[in-house]
């Protein structure tokens, strides 16, 4: 899910069963397609935008397929909605970015909303208001050391947290370090990789007025999708593969996975026999951060940045903050974003707890306009989600080489997609897209060769 702005690397700113299931056993396939294979090619898991990415590879090359997703829609991590608010919010991904990689940039261009790129303007306060003219240039200056020395470490192959490399003694040091592991990685700074991070893609930021998930919805739409059906237990071996879901059993030559890691690392799937060692210590290794948008909408823009401005605040050593997007496209939405263990924390305590911590927050910064424009209020919480598990994926400190492992296909049935395999725009909805067409060009490679 990408649920944060990545900022460029110039520091301006991823047929062996018998028993075949019918039909009758997904109704939603069934309302779908004429026909539903008894016995597909292959079994997508996950409609996310890798999933949705890989159902239009296989479908245009005449593979048969039948695509299962846990959750009551298609999207994954991008998830926009009106109900809440009335107007468009993302509860996950928002930031559209590598443009000129990103699939989705095409398709939000060509889309009948309003599509821009973000502006750039900041408003910085200290614990209790408005900070003096210095403190931008305090900020970026700090955020440069910060990342200067985690792209020299990362470009060595240095394998290390950037805690250990980053210096922070310095004005809004501890902020340039939220800025940088929370805000951004979803992580920490000590959780995440150095090399990691000098391997990713960096970008600008664009906005899609209507909500990056109804773009990503927009793709997935008329595809055929068994909705909340979470598959239990994956069998494979042989010549193909049996995928236990809450809605009966697929025998498939091979499936796609496109299911978190924070799902695999826990389990949530059972694999006989079970996947290899290292292909676990992958899941673990390339772990979900946490990420969530506390959002807070006024009927007026009491922030006086106009539409899409960035707040940040001053923060200590404990990280107990978030950055702001505000009036997000003009609508009076805030998104008050927290990271890291402070949002995995938060979240524990609950939605009513999250809220809560940024009003009260913003009180001391701005004033008791808080409270007189506050018309709703709601908090994401993709930790708690068990289809889910976390934001998106990034390596913990020593794992970068585990990204190989993690792409890899195991026997040539079972093959892993999503934003946490491709290998540089991971932690984004783009990247997820480039990896389920990836890796299901692979497979309807083979499935035809086996013709």
């Amino acid at each position: 899910m990408t649920s944060r702005p990545m900022q460029p690397r110039t520091m301006s700113r991823r047929r062996f069963l018998a028993a075949g299931a019918s039909g009758a056993l997904f109704p939603s396939l069934a309302k779908a397609q004429s026909s539903v294979p008894t016995n597909p090619d292959v079994v997508i898991v996950g409609a996310g935008a890798a999933g949705i990415a890989a159902a239009h590879v296989l479908a245009a090359a005449g593979v048969s397929y039948v695509h299962v997703e846990a959750a009551s829609s298609v999207g994954g991590r991008a998830l926009t909605e009106t109900s809440t608010f009335g107007v468009p919010y993302d509860h996950g991904a928002h930031w559209i970015q590598s443009e000129q990689r990103n699939p989705y940039f095409g398709r939000a261009q060509a889309g009948s909303d309003r599509f821009y790129k973000a502006p750039e303007i900041y408003s910085f306060y200290d614990r209790d208001g408005p900070s003096d003219d210095a403190a931008e240039t305090q900020f970026w200056a700090a955020v440069e050391q910060v990342e200067t020395a985690i792209g020299t470490a990362g470009k060595r192959n240095q394998d290390v947290s950037a805690a250990s490399v980053a210096p922070v003694d310095m004005p809004w040091g501890h902020t340039a370090w939220f800025y940088t592991g929370p805000w951004i990685m979803g992580k920490d700074m000590d959780r995440f990789s150095c090399t990691d991070w000098w391997n990713s893609a960096g970008s600008v930021d664009w906005y899609y007025a209507a909500g990056y998930g109804q773009l990503v919805q927009n793709h997935g739409a008329g595809l055929p999708v068994s909705l909340n059906t979470p598959v239990h237990k994956i069998r494979w071996g042989g010549n193909g593969v049996q995928v236990e879901t809450s809605n009966g059993t697929l025998n498939a030559k091979a499936a796609i996975l496109t299911v978190s890691t924070g799902v695999l690392a826990a389990e949530s799937i059972t694999f006989d026999p079970p996947l290899p060692v290292e292909k676990q210590d992958a899941f673990n290794g390339i772990s979900m951060g946490y990420y969530n948008h506390i959002a807070l909408r006024f009927s007026q823009d009491i922030f006086g940045m106009g539409a899409d401005g960035y707040l940040f605040h001053k923060v200590d050593d404990s990280y107990e903050a978030f950055g702001a997007l505000t009036n997000a496209s003009g609508s009076g939405l805030a998104y008050c974003d927290t990271g890291g263990s402070f949002a995995r924390d938060l979240e524990k305590a609950g939605e009513a707890a999250a809220i809560d911590f940024v009003k009260g927050t913003l009180r001391n910064l701005i004033g008791g306009d808080v409270d007189k424009y506050l018309i709703g209020a709601a908090a994401s919480e993709w930790g708690n989600n068990p289809f889910v598990r976390g934001c998106y994926a990034s390596a913990e400190p020593g794992a970068f080489a585990l990204r190989d492992v993690l792409r890899a296909p195991v026997g040539d049935r079972l093959f892993f997609a999503g934003e946490a395999c491709h290998r540089d725009l991971w932690a984004t909805v783009g990247g997820a897209d480039l990896s389920g067409t990836e890796t299901a060009t692979q497979v309807a490679r083979i499935v035809l060769d086996d013709a």
